[in-house]
């Protein structure tokens, strides 16, 4: 009797010791965003990444959320698609509808797909883009905005109400 409950335990040992831990949330830092997913697909030497599942972005007043991410973390690339909303709580993306930096509201741009130039800090919006602060929004098929000269260009059937 003895010997079979030795056996059971090395058996059972082993098949934990085989079984794989589980996944927690992937994380990750992307230009001066800390990115946060379920699954992460992830090649450290090239710095290509993909994230098949949602994806959401932090900073320090801002967050980006989208179903779906890829891009490479060594040339600070990023394409978001998928119900994309970026949340600005400070209002320092743009000086849409104040003609102040940094003096704006809070602001939230969605679009169908977001594509970060995390060098550069161009974010590049397309399709069904709205872009909201303060009491004003716009609508556009395209929207590029500067994150350093906070300039927000609009592309295509754009409409403005104020």
């Amino acid at each position: 009797m003895k010997t079979i409950h030795s056996l059971l335990f090395v058996l059972g040992v082993a098949l934990l010791a085989a079984a794989p831990p589980p996944r927690p949330a992937a994380g990750f830092n992307f230009s001066d965003w800390q990115v946060s997913t379920g699954e992460l697909d992830w090649n450290y030497q090239t710095g290509s990444f993909s994230t098949p599942g949602h994806v959401q972005l932090t900073r320090t007043g801002s967050d980006i959320q989208a179903d779906r991410a890829s891009g490479n973390t060594k040339t600070k690339q990023a394409y978001l698609q998928g119900n994309v909303a970026l949340h600005d709580r400070n209002g320092v993306l743009t000086n849409f509808g104040s003609g102040a930096v940094g003096g704006s509201k809070p602001a939230t741009l969605t679009c169908d797909a977001l594509q970060i130039d995390g060098v550069s800090k161009i974010y590049t919006a397309t399709g069904h883009v709205h872009f909201i602060q303060g009491g004003s929004y716009v609508t556009a098929d395209r929207a590029i905005m500067n994150g350093f000269s906070h300039d927000l260009h609009l592309y295509g059937n754009v409409t403005m109400h104020q």
